[in-house]
């Protein structure tokens, strides 16, 4: 037998239908309903924003490049977004499932030959000076890095119009040293 059953009388006037449901259907009907019903505080709604749904309060990246940063406004259910852009140092990537800007993880730069040089931006120099040279360093004090230093001492190669990179120097934290 079907956990519900509808028995029907017709006359001219009315026709009555009597439905058999099990308590505890109607209950749970019941209760899902009040669910659906029941009112939540305008500051507890969120928003919608780019198909996704947002949490009121919910602060977040949105364009492929992090053009923008937003808040989700609980009780206007509109995210409010205003332009934005990582900083130097950072790029827009999604980091442990979180989109937005992050530190960038490393960086590379290299002297090498009479001397040729590469900076972290991609950029290429030559230069045929013969002094010593930062390669590298600490711009601003950091917390999650150490001071360092990576410095060319660049000399004349055979009297030619040419230097080469004679020795390289790397100091990290002022006490340790280490000639290349």
């Amino acid at each position: 037998m079907a956990p519900w059953q509808i028995t029907a009388w017709k006359t001219d006037l009315v026709t009555l239908q009597l439905i058999s449901i099990p308590l505890s259907t109607v209950e749970f009907l019941l209760h899902t309903l009040d669910h659906l019903l029941h009112c939540v505080p305008p500051t507890s709604c969120g928003c919608f924003h780019d198909g996704r749904y947002r949490q009121a309060g919910e602060q977040f990246w949105d364009g492929e490049e992090c053009q923008s940063f937003c808040t989700c406004n609980g009780v206007t259910g509109i995210a409010q977004c205003s332009p934005n852009a990582c900083g130097p140092q950072e790029s827009c990537h999604v980091v442990g499932g979180e989109f937005g800007c992050h530190p960038n993880p490393h960086g590379t730069c290299s002297a090498s030959g009479d001397p040729h040089y590469l900076t972290f931006d991609g950029k290429a120099y030559d230069f045929q000076g013969t002094c010593r040279y930062v390669l590298a360093t600490v711009c601003n004090d950091t917390v999650d890095l150490h001071q360092f230093s990576v410095k060319a001492k660049n000399e004349p190669w055979f009297g030619l119009p040419v230097s080469i990179t004679a020795e390289v120097v790397v100091d990290v934290v002022g006490s340790w040293e280490l000639h290349l």
